[in-house]
């Protein structure tokens, strides 16, 4: 019996530690067995009792002939660049073997510390330069060349969740046109929430920190292809890893693979006056409203559950944020459970939701008002859904029928551009 299920498997790990213990004479234990079994399974992951394992395996890089040449190096990343099986950081590692010139820290830190639009300084760790790219005054937050003085390599080691407000490509974006001269290394990081397309490309007009140009809400690329299609003409060297799980949490709101699959829809409500679940322990799958009923929890809740039958549910429920909007207030309102996280539309599925609940409010009621991000004057509903189209639907100005023929154009038009990535 598999102790990770409590179920009879046919584990061939199973099998090996009973062999183990039937070959040998006296004083093993079966619960010496169970920790031979625990090591050996995390070891190596098991299909069988689909114990999954978080690590990171970076031989490939470290096995790359033009990296072992780099004396210089820029690392950019956070703290998902852990291995376990060294227990180390790749930047800690760097730093042992006195290669690593500076750390570039992404928005939020590199530890995941800050919340969503906190500024943090530069600082040192361990005496190394750990430059912020969201410094305190947002004056800093495109880089300059002086993040490369001295460099002779830039490696790239950032996650990705597969939707377009991750400002964590958005520091790519940015970043990779000033490295011409420099050799890039990009760690190929698959995209967690899987490689379904959806959504429109992001309109110039609306193009700020959460949103790259021509980018789709939900684009499906891995972090190397997001990089080739972010600067089609350099050459880089793309870096295969294995990676399993949600090994650390990729910044302080996505806390879990759960909160991948809804983030790239449930992002929405950034742009509205509900919370969107920030400052509670379920950020994006939780959402709601001091000011809505019960009755239109339920009534929401049977509309979206009847619409995505089978593919997502929406449970009515209560819950009080501890900080962020409605901070210490009862909010009614709901959490999003993902069914069959390959087929649920998770950017369709949010502008459904905003769609029912919409007329329960006054557009200055239901709206954040106001400019969103420190280097663009839109609003954030214009900066995240990023297409007045989306927003005509919310409004009841599009129809459904439209929209998703709208989607369908975008999705076949953005595959067939990125086909050879």
């Amino acid at each position: 019996s598999c102790m990770f299920v409590g179920a009879p498997v046919a584990c061939p790990l199973l099998w090996e530690a009973m062999a183990k213990k039937n070959s040998q004479q006296g004083s093993e234990t079966l619960n010496e067995v169970r920790i031979f079994f625990a090591v050996k399974c995390k070891a190596t992951g098991c299909r069988f009792c689909h114990f999954q394992v978080k690590f990171m395996d970076y031989r490939n890089l470290f096995a790359d002939e033009a990296f072992r040449k780099a004396r210089r190096i820029v690392f950019f990343g956070n703290q998902c660049s852990f291995d376990f099986g060294d227990g180390l950081y790749l930047f800690e590692r760097l730093k042992r073997e006195q290669r690593l010139l500076r750390i570039l820290q992404p928005e939020h830190g590199l530890f995941s510390e800050q919340q969503d639009q906190v500024g943090k300084a530069d600082e040192l760790y361990e005496g190394i330069e750990a430059r912020s790219l969201y410094d305190v005054h947002k004056t800093g937050v495109v880089p300059d060349a002086s993040c490369f003085d001295g460099a002779d390599a830039l490696l790239v080691d950032i996650p990705d969740v597969g939707a377009r407000y991750y400002t964590y490509t958005t520091h790519l974006y940015w970043m990779l046109p000033l490295v011409a001269d420099l050799p890039v290394f990009i760690i190929d990081r698959p995209n967690l929430s899987g490689q379904q397309v959806e959504g429109t490309p992001l309109d110039a007009r609306y193009a700020s920190f959460v949103g790259v140009p021509g980018l789709l809400h939900r684009h499906g690329l891995s972090t190397g292809q997001l990089a080739k299609w972010l600067q089609p003409k350099r050459s880089m060297h793309i870096i295969p890893v294995r990676e399993k799980g949600l090994p650390i949490n990729l910044s302080p709101n996505i806390p879990t693979l759960d909160t991948v699959r809804v983030f790239a829809g449930q992002c929405f409500w950034e742009a509205t006056s509900f919370s969107e679940g920030r400052g509670t322990t379920r950020p994006f799958e939780w959402f709601g409203h001091p000011d809505l009923s019960w009755n239109a929890c339920m009534y929401v809740s049977e509309l979206f559950n009847r619409r995505f039958a089978a593919q997502a549910m929406l449970r009515p429920m209560r819950f009080m944020p501890f900080f962020h909007k409605h901070a210490n207030v009862l909010c009614h309102g709901f959490q999003l459970h993902i069914l069959n996280a390959r087929d649920y539309p998770v950017v369709f599925g949010s502008l459904f939701m905003m769609r029912l609940l919409r007329p329960l409010f006054d557009s200055d009621g239901f709206w954040r008002p106001g400019p969103y991000e420190f280097d663009s004057p839109c609003t954030a509903a214009q900066v995240l859904l990023g297409d007045d189209h989306l927003m005509d639907y919310v409004e009841g100005e599009l129809a459904e029928g439209d929209l998703l023929g709208l989607f369908r154009a975008s999705a076949s038009a953005w595959l067939s551009q990125t086909a050879e990535l």
